[in-house]
């Protein structure tokens, strides 16, 4: 609450939660204080001392004048003193409000922590922030904690006067209040200045060592603690402080519109979107504006019940009949399709409009806003601002919509991934997901099929072959995946430990039993074992023993020892998840693999669609620890296709590109991981044409024949792989290992890496490695080469660069 100076003792800084414990059982502010102006005499004497250039004779008057008031100086229990006095107490003020900004400041002077003003500036009363007793509900508390907060706050500056200890609390109070005429929220932020308001202790000041003091600053939420050390009956609080107002309606209307947009229902329910509505009317000012948005994957899934599963548009909504078709021409065609912004101020207005602007015009809509929503640099989506009065919203509008979008979209696009994933669900559930390039042969085997079951024939389905396709296989593997699992479940499972111990520490105080110290020794002994390494059962021994023999005993100690209750409520915290486990550590692990695979898989898939452009080609990925995938390129792929081989060249430059990129990415998110997980690129390159098939019962394809066995099994070995006469690993983060038998693919390979150091992608060093030989594999030879990050190369993928054309400018022939 206060604004303290550094001491010499150390500093602490806590910030409030809303999990937070509180434990204080007083229903009044618990310390005496009084309203005084007497330390305003303290402050112009002490200007009179320090400050030359002060204007003593002034001060001299002011201090007279103070204390020619008796009543002033005396501790004031009834504020209509001070409206007795209210000439005297102007001209007191003069020093705290300054002239020229009395008419706009919000600022005021109050008792030592109260929230009634007995002196303000005119717009401070006009907004009526002060006064009356609904301060929860102004400041989104209740009781409890607001008497908390104070009782809190005057402790740490009992702290800062009496043990030289700066502890305050990084909460700011935030005051919302109705605009009167607009009737929306605003938001206030409130600063104190408590340089007259002083504390004093009565009698002997306890003398507290620097352990307890922290022992009581671990404890901060404990304030029934705090009242035993330092009981509030010991000091008292005189003088006044002076609250400082500042209009924080557009951060905390931002801030709140990025908590709503974090919850999965906010862009999906009618609920969400209500809130959402208003926080944007908050944000803008303007009660009758309208909120829309609309997703748009892609152009051709406009017109799918897929697209518009997430449209909550204003004339763009799930029971729309419009097609694609019909925003040609309309204001909304070059937001979809070109991603521009557009601002019309008055629908009425414009030349020719067509039927969209018509329905718009229906609905009540005269003046908009229409913004596309981006994510990775595709338009997913678009979002609508809308009013009935004409040029309400305008360019200046924009401005602030520029802020917002980025959220809106990142929602949108989290939205639609969910949806995807649930569509994904019932398709790998009911049916099996076929690649459109080779859908042709599917459906030709079921034509097939149905003509023999017409004929009474043989009813099963062909077997479908495709011959003389080429490989490439590429994987992004994350690094010691295995060992950062085994250390997050490690790291949580001593923690749970450390806490089970806390409740039976906290227990033992009253309960002097021997079986206790046997399982506090247990416990130790459980944590020693598993500090170096974890055995593939020892998890189950421990939640089994924590399970079993420590957890239901918890009723029973909160029932004889009120001070485990504490612990055995941090231990139940913790564990507090579906898993009922400690999974702090392991959430992070999980979370950060996420991120890794799902930024590798979202540029993969963006960049694959765009190849198929080079030559239509089969593609698969599958998620392990990292991400690995397949691709077949061949003219037996293709009803109707012509291949050459400057397409497989063309294509493999392009995923060697698209290495590269993956880890420039990677390298980038690492900052923003709760574990810094490092990546390991790999590349196999076979020159040999080969055939797959389409397993039925895997519901996938694969290798077939004998001959081809072999290059399966190099994929499997890989991941293993050594240098020839070490144990060095052959995949190495920031490096791409490109595993090749034959030494034309070396010279192939070689070219490239020279074309994409030229283009700043590769570093200069191209490393020559043979391979140890693997079961069943031999004669393997790799190039490695390590991965440029410098932040700016000739060509910017994200802002519009093509991999694709970057690749065909290459000269491969």
């Amino acid at each position: 609450m206060s604004k303290h100076h550094k001491g010499s003792f150390h500093e602490t800084v806590v910030s409030i939660t809303n999990n937070d414990e509180i434990i204080l059982s007083v229903d009044e502010f618990p310390f005496q204080s009084a309203l005084s102006l007497s330390p305003l005499i303290a402050y112009w004497e002490e200007k009179l001392i320090n400050d030359p250039n002060c204007n003593a004779s002034r001060i001299s008057e002011l201090a007279d004048l103070l204390r020619e008031k008796g009543d002033l100086i005396s501790p004031i229990h009834d504020v209509s003193v001070t409206d007795r006095h209210i000439d005297t107490v102007d001209v007191l003020m003069e020093d705290i409000f300054a002239g020229a900004l009395w008419e706009n400041d919000l600022k005021a002077v109050v008792a030592p922590f109260h929230f009634d003003s007995f002196y303000a500036t005119p717009k401070l009363e006009e907004l009526k922030l002060l006064g009356g007793d609904n301060y929860s509900e102004k400041l989104n508390i209740d009781k409890k904690t607001l008497l908390f907060r104070l009782t809190l706050s005057a402790y740490t500056i009992i702290l800062d006067k009496f043990y030289n200890a700066n502890f305050h609390v990084d909460e700011p109070f935030i005051f919302t209040i109705q605009d009167k005429f607009t009737k929306l929220d605003r938001h206030y932020k409130l600063s104190i200045d408590l340089k007259f308001m002083e504390v004093k202790a009565k009698g002997e000041i306890k003398k507290l060592r620097a352990q307890e003091i922290n022992y009581l600053i671990n404890r901060y939420n404990n304030l029934d603690l705090w009242m035993q050390k330092l009981p509030p009956e010991n000091f008292e609080f005189s003088g006044f402080a002076i609250y400082d107002f500042t209009e924080v309606t557009i951060e905390e209307t931002i801030s709140s519109l990025r908590y709503e947009l974090l919850d999965r229902d906010s862009i999906a329910t009618e609920e969400g979107f209500e809130i959402l509505q208003q926080k944007l009317r908050v944000l803008y000012a303007l009660p009758g504006i309208r909120l829309g948005f609309a997703s748009c994957p892609a152009l051709q899934e406009f017109d799918t019940t897929y697209a518009r599963k997430i449209w909550n548009g204003l004339i763009l909504s799930q029971g729309s009949d419009l097609r694609l078709e019909d925003l040609n021409g309309s204001i909304y065609e070059p937001v979809i399709k070109k991603g521009h912004t557009i601002i019309v101020e008055d629908l009425k207005v414009l030349p020719v409009p067509t039927t969209i602007e018509d329905k718009l015009l229906e609905h009540g809509i005269r003046n908009l806003i229409i913004a596309p929503l981006e994510y990775e640099g595709r338009i997913i989506g678009l979002m609508e601002l809308a009013s009935p009065i004409p040029g309400e919203l305008n360019a200046l509008s924009t401005i602030r919509l520029k802020e917002i979008l980025p959220l809106f979209a990142l929602a949108m696009n989290r939205g639609l991934e969910e949806l995807r994933s649930s569509i994904q669900n019932i398709i790998k559930e009911k049916y099996t997901a076929i690649h459109p390039i080779v859908e042709w042969r599917f459906t030709q085997a079921a034509i097939n099929l149905l003509e023999k079951m017409e004929r009474n024939a043989s009813s099963e389905i062909e077997p479908i072959v495709f011959r003389d396709v080429y490989p490439l296989y590429g994987s992004s593997d994350i690094r010691g995946s295995a060992i950062e699992r085994n250390k997050a479940i490690q790291g949580d499972l001593l923690e749970q430990l450390v806490l089970a111990k806390e409740v039976l520490l906290a227990a033992k105080d009253s309960l002097p039993l021997a079986i206790l110290d046997e399982l506090i020794f247990k416990t130790d002994k459980l944590s020693q074992g598993i500090v170096q390494d974890l055995a593939s059962d020892e998890e189950a021994i421990i939640l089994g023993f924590l399970r079993e023999e420590i957890e239901p005993l918890f009723d029973y100690f909160a029932k004889k020892n009120s001070i485990a209750t504490k612990a055995i409520n941090a231990y139940r915290s913790a564990i507090n998840n579906p898993y009922r486990v400690v999974y702090n550590k392991r959430r992070a692990y999980e979370e950060s693999m996420f991120m890794i695979n799902e930024t590798i898989s979202t540029f993969l898939e963006r960049e694959e669609e765009k190849a198929q452009q080079i030559f239509p080609h089969y593609f698969e990925k599958y998620k392990t620890d990292g991400l690995e995938y397949n691709i077949y390129i061949g003219s037996s792929l293709l009803n109707d296709g012509n291949f050459q081989p400057i397409y497989l060249k063309n294509l493999r430059l392009w995923q060697l590109m698209l290495t590269c990129e993956v880890a420039r990415r990677i390298h980038n998110l690492r900052a923003n991981l709760k574990l810094p997980l490092e990546i390991t690129q790999l590349i196999l390159v076979h020159s040999d044409p080969i055939s797959i098939r389409f397993r039925l019962d895997e519901k996938k394809f694969d290798v077939d024949g004998a001959n081809n066995i072999r290059y399966e099994i190099i994929k499997k070995r890989l991941d293993k792989a050594t240098l020839r006469g070490t144990e060095e690993r052959l995949t190495q983060p920031n490096k791409i290992a490109i595993v090749y038998t034959q030494q034309k693919e070396a010279e192939e390979y070689v070219r490239y890496i020279e074309f994409l150091q030229s283009e700043g992608y590769i570093g200069k060093k191209i490393e020559r490695l043979e391979l140890e030989e693997m079961q069943g594999v031999q004669g393997l030879k790799a190039l490695r080469v390590e991965v440029s990050f410098e932040e700016h190369l000739r060509h910017n993928i994200d802002a519009g660069d093509e991999l694709l054309n970057i690749a065909q400018s290459a000269s491969l022939n």
